[in-house]
């Protein structure tokens, strides 16, 4: 079925009074990429899940036809990517798992951001995005410039150049 220029109109209305209602509930700047599939995407605040759901009470019809992506800031990238790093392997023979994008988005999945660091991680996180920023000389760093970063340079050698104590494994 072909739309009318006026239904796809009214819809675009639709769309953007939800999208205002969405950005008012959760705090957050919510946009909506066109494509075969509209996209409703923001970054760190609330969960897919939570935003799904919001979503499908204020505009129960374009919802049902949008996709939903949230994206990572650097700083709840580079968090996870150290919380990773830092926690015990579940691996028998005890190496650590590969810091990836994949696996700190998998790590923020159901939660809420951002997530509060603490002290300690809120250093190391700077330390992390300072110097991957200065390797690749630039203003933005993509998640997997920031893994690697990580991976080259361990949780340990962060924590000595920021001279924090190693006290709890890093």
């Amino acid at each position: 079925m072909t739309r009318r220029p006026t239904e796809r109109a009214a819809e675009h209305g639709l769309a953007a009074e939800a999208l205002a209602a969405l950005g008012e509930r959760f705090g957050t700047p919510l946009t909506l990429e066109a494509g075969e599939v509209p996209t409703l995407v923001w970054t760190d605040g609330p969960t897919v899940a939570q935003v799904e759901d919001a979503a499908r009470e204020v505009a129960p019809g374009p919802a049902a036809r949008w996709a939903f992506r949230r994206g990572l800031s650097e700083s709840s990238v580079a968090l996870g990517a150290l919380r990773l790093a830092a926690a015990p392997s579940p691996l028998h023979c005890g190496l650590p798992l590969p810091v990836t994008p994949e696996s700190v988005a998998a790590l923020w999945r159901d939660t809420p951001l951002p997530a509060p660091p603490t002290p300690r991680e809120e250093q190391l996180a700077y330390a992390l995005l300072y110097e991957v920023h200065d390797d690749h000389r630039a203003n933005h760093v993509t998640p997997g410039q920031i893994c690697d970063g990580l991976m080259v340079r361990g949780v340990a050698a962060l924590a000595r150049r920021m001279g924090l104590e190693d006290s709890d494994g890093a």
